[in-house]
């Protein structure tokens, strides 16, 4: 009769865990020698990287960028973004559904929202609860044309057509652009940073641009002061 004996398998597996604990302790000493070493290296690469990050912040650059874009930025792309991003918070807070779209060089900042979200229905006014909104969005831009000339231009979707000449004045999306315009203008936004407007397309929608432009002198001039 043979005796099945068991292997000893104890002191391989301690063996083994020794091991990986000692490779461990190795793997972290090393890394917390490379850390020591990096930190007592002062290098301008990664200062600029840390402040890149901290104004990101704290000032609200558009974290769209990317980080080695922000770093090359001017002091007038850094306020424009600042105002991109602030808008952002805005727009996304207040709004649900809200889309936002940057040109690509960065000059133009356009918000796509629901009218539904904006409008009762038939209703040519806003909805009790955005008062703050436009308030917030008045503030902004008037805060940020006493440093850079910026525009808001509103322009709402009539669908398949626009109206006619005859019909223009009681078309309910012509008059809820001016009652937008009208809305800003009450709350201190001068004329001239304002321009709305109406698009074929785009039912149910309505777009904010903000974009910047040369000056602060109007854009349209009546016809009986063209030379």
């Amino acid at each position: 009769m043979i005796d099945m004996i068991e292997p000893m398998t104890g002191p391989a597996v301690t063996k083994s865990a020794n091991s990986v604990i000692f490779v461990s302790l190795y793997l972290l000493l090393l890394a917390f020698f490379i850390f020591l070493h990096s930190i007592s290296v002062i290098q301008e690469d990664r200062m600029r990287t840390v402040l890149g990050s901290v104004q990101v912040a704290f000032n609200g650059l558009s974290r769209d960028t990317p980080a080695d874009r922000q770093r090359k930025l001017s002091g007038e792309e850094q306020g424009t973004q600042e105002f991109y991003a602030k808008l952002k918070n805005v727009f996304e807070t207040a709004v649900p559904l809200v889309e936002a779209h940057t040109s690509r060089d960065g000059t133009q900042l356009q918000f796509s929202v629901p009218l539904r979200q904006l409008f009762a229905y038939r209703s040519i006014e806003l909805r009790e609860t955005l008062d703050s909104f436009i308030n917030e969005v008045a503030a902004m831009l008037i805060s940020r044309n006493g440093n850079a000339a910026t525009d808001l231009e509103i322009l709402i979707g009539t669908g398949m057509t626009l109206p006619s000449v005859d019909d223009v004045a009681d078309d309910i999306a012509a008059l809820r652009a001016s009652y937008l315009a009208a809305t800003m203008m009450d709350r201190g936004v001068p004329s001239r940073n304002l321009s709305i407007g109406m698009a074929a397309g785009d039912a149910g929608l309505v777009h904010f641009s903000f974009f910047l432009r040369p000056s602060l002198e109007y854009q349209f001039r009546p016809e009986a002061s063209k030379k």
